[in-house]
C-alpha cells in the first residue's frame, strides 16, 4: 500500500542545481558532539540523512547508513542525520537499537526548511568543495554515488516527485464559464510522490492525490487496507488523482458516486462479506479504572509518531489502531462513551504503542479470530 488514507509524507523540492548547504539547526543527540560547520568539513564528503522514528521507511535507511560508515571508515566521508522527532525518542530508539550516528534532532523544522526539506524520508550529499547535492530520495544515496562524489564528480541525484494537492479540483481547474459543476467526479493520472484523501465527516464533496488504485478504493468505500480482500489479477501501481462533489443536501450519494465511478474506470466488482480472520481484540485489562468521558470537541490527529483522538469512541479507536498494528482490530471493550486519546507509536514495531495503551488506559490488545465484515475487489466480469 503506497499510502494510509488522510495520512501520508512526501518532499518538496528546492532547485536541483548544485548549491551551499545550509548549517544544521538541529539540537545535537548527544551534547558533546555538535555541528562543526562546513568549513571544518571541508574536504570530506558528508552524507546527510533526513529521518524520523515514526517514519517506516526511514529505518532501514538508518541501517544502510551504519553499513556505509564501516564501508568508509578511514576516508574522508562523514554521516550525518536529522530527525523530525522527539528528543527523548530518538534518544531511546538509538539506545534500543545500538546507533552511534552523529545524530541531529529538531521538533520544529528550522533545518529541514532550510535544505527543502517538506517531509521524510531524504537524503543530500555535500562534496569535499562544499557543492550541495539533493535533497532526493534516501535510497539514491549509494556507496557508487558515494565513490563518484569522492573522486571529484558532481552527481546529478533525481528529484522526488512533485507534492500532493489534496485540493487540486479547487486550485488548479478554472471552468471556462467560471462557473463550477454542481455533480461531477474526475479520475486523472498524476505525478505526485506520496499523497492522501481530503474529506470532512458529512461533506459533499472528496478529494485526494497521489493515489493508487487500493487507495481510491479505501477512499470511495471507507475502510481501510486490512479490510480488502484483493481478487485482481494484477497490482496496479499507476498514480491517479481524483475529486467527487454532490449538490448539496445530496451528500448521502457522494461515496456512491465515486464508488460507481471507480468501478467503471478500473473495471472492478467490490462487495462486502463476512470472513473468519486472524484479528487483534481490544478489550479492558480487569481492575482497570473507568476512563474519563471527554468534554472535548470531537477531532482526530495522526502526526510525527503521535496519536490524537478526542470525543471518540472505543470503536473508533480500534478502527484506528488497524491502521497501525497492521491487523483488523476488533472493539469488545463494551465500552460506549466518548474519551480522549493521546498515544504514541513507533513505525519499527508496536510495542511503544501497545505500552501506552496499557499504561494510559488500561486497554490490551489480543490475537484472536473473528468473523470480520470485508470488501471482496474482483475484476468485473
Amino acid at each position: 500500500m503506497r499510502c494510509l488514507a488522510g495520512l501520508i509524507f512526501s518532499v518538496m523540492l528546492c532547485a536541483q542545481s548544485p548549491r551551499t548547504p545550509p548549517a544544521i539547526l538541529a539540537q545535537p543527540l548527544q551534547p558533546d558532539r555538535p555541528f562543526p560547520g562546513w568549513s571544518s568539513l571541508r574536504g570530506r564528503v558528508v552524507v546527510v540523512d533526513f529521518w524520523a522514528t515514526w517514519c517506516a521507511p526511514c529505518l532501514p535507511g538508518l541501517d544502510k547508513l551504519v553499513q556505509m560508515e564501516k564501508e568508509f571508515a578511514g576516508q574522508p566521508v562523514s554521516f550525518l542525520t536529522v530527525a523530525r522527532d522527539e528528543l527523548g525518542r530518538v534518544k531511546k530508539y538509538f539506545a534500543e537499537k545500538g546507533l552511534s550516528l552523529h545524530t541531529f534532532v529538531e521538533e520544529d523544522s528550522k533545518t529541514f526548511d532550510a535544505w527543502g526539506v517538506r517531509g521524510v524520508p531524504a537524503a543530500a550529499i555535500v562534496s569535499g568543495t562544499g557543492v550541495l547535492m539533493g535533497p532526493t530520495a534516501g535510497e539514491n544515496i549509494t556507496s557508487e554515488v558515494i565513490r563518484k562524489v569522492l573522486a571529484g564528480e558532481t552527481v546529478d541525484l533525481p528529484p522526488i516527485g512533485r507534492s500532493p494537492n489534496l485540493e487540486w479540483d479547487r486550485d488548479e481547474i478554472q471552468w471556462q464559464d467560471g462557473v463550477a459543476p454542481d455533480f461531477h467526479v474526475v479520475i486523472k493520472p498524476t505525478e505526485a510522490f506520496g499523497g492522501g484523501t481530503m474529506y470532512k465527516l458529512g461533506s459533499n464533496r472528496i478529494s485526494g492525490d497521489g493515489a493508487i488504485l487500493v487507495n481510491l478504493i479505501t477512499a470511495a468505500w471507507r475502510t481501510d487496507y486490512f479490510h480488502l480482500d484483493l481478487r485482481l489479477p494484477e497490482d496496479d501501481k499507476r498514480v491517479f488523482r481524483f475529486a467527487a462533489v454532490v449538490p448539496k443536501g445530496r451528500e448521502a450519494h457522494l461515496f456512491p458516486a465515486l464508488q460507481d465511478a471507480v468501478q467503471r474506470t478500473f473495471g472492478i466488482r467490490a462487495e462486502w462479506e463476512e470472513q473468519l480472520r486472524d484479528v487483534f481484540v481490544l478489550t479492558r485489562e480487569p481492575g482497570a479504572p473507568a476512563l474519563p468521558v471527554s468534554s472535548s470537541p470531537e477531532s482526530s490527529m495522526f502526526m510525527r509518531g503521535n496519536i490524537t483522538m478526542k470525543h471518540q469512541t472505543t470503536a473508533k479507536l480500534s478502527e484506528t489502531l488497524t491502521n497501525f498494528l497492521k491487523k483488523i482490530v476488533v472493539d469488545e471493550t463494551q465500552l460506549k462513551d466518548f474519551y480522549d486519546f493521546a498515544l504514541s507509536y513507533r513505525t519499527d514495531g508496536p510495542g511503544v504503542l501497545l505500552a501506552a495503551l496499557k499504561e494510559k488506559y488500561g486497554l490490551v490488545v489480543e490475537p484472536a479470530r473473528r468473523r470480520v465484515r470485508v470488501l471482496v475487489v474482483k475484476a468485473a466480469p
